[in-house]
C-alpha cells in the first residue's frame, strides 16, 4: 500500500505478507488475534511461526516518524537478541521482523549504527 499508511494498516499488510508465506501468525496487535505478550520490556506488534523450520518471528512495525522514538530503540536492542528455547529451532536466535513504509525502509541499519546496536543475521526489514 503505497501513500498514507498508519500503523494498523501496516500490521494488516505485515499479517497479510506472512500469511502468504504459509506462517501461522500466533499473535498480533490487530482485531481477531489474540494480544502479543511482553517480551523484555515491551510486546511487538505480532509473533509468527514457521512451521517448516519451527522458527519464530518477532515482528515490530514501525512508521517513519517512530524510528528515532526511544520505544524504538529498546526493541531494537531486545527483540534480536531471543532465543528458541525449544523445538526444531531451540538454541537460535529468533527471527527479527522490522516493518516499515518503504520509504524509510533504508533507514533502518542507519538507526542501528547511530544507536550503537550491532546488526545481526537474523534481522530483515520489510517495506510496505
Amino acid at each position: 500500500m503505497k501513500g498514507r499508511q498508519d500503523h494498523a494498516s501496516l500490521i494488516k499488510e505485515t499479517i497479510d505478507y506472512f500469511t502468504r508465506k504459509n506462517m501461522q501468525i500466533y499473535c498480533a496487535d490487530f482485531p481477531g488475534y489474540k494480544k502479543p505478550i511482553v517480551v523484555k520490556r515491551h510486546a511487538p506488534d505480532m509473533i509468527c511461526m514457521d512451521s517448516e523450520t519451527g522458527m519464530a518471528y518477532i515482528v515490530e512495525v514501525k512508521l517513519c516518524s517512530e524510528l528515532n522514538d526511544e520505544i524504538t530503540k529498546e526493541q531494537f536492542e531486545d527483540y534480536p537478541k531471543r532465543i528458541m528455547q525449544n523445538g526444531k529451532s531451540a538454541g537460535k536466535n529468533m527471527q527479527f521482523c522490522i516493518a516499515v513504509p518503504e520509504e524509510c525502509k533504508s533507514k533502518i541499519q542507519e538507526t542501528f549504527r547511530k544507536w550503537d546496536i550491532p546488526w545481526r543475521d537474523n534481522i530483515q526489514v520489510l517495506g510496505f
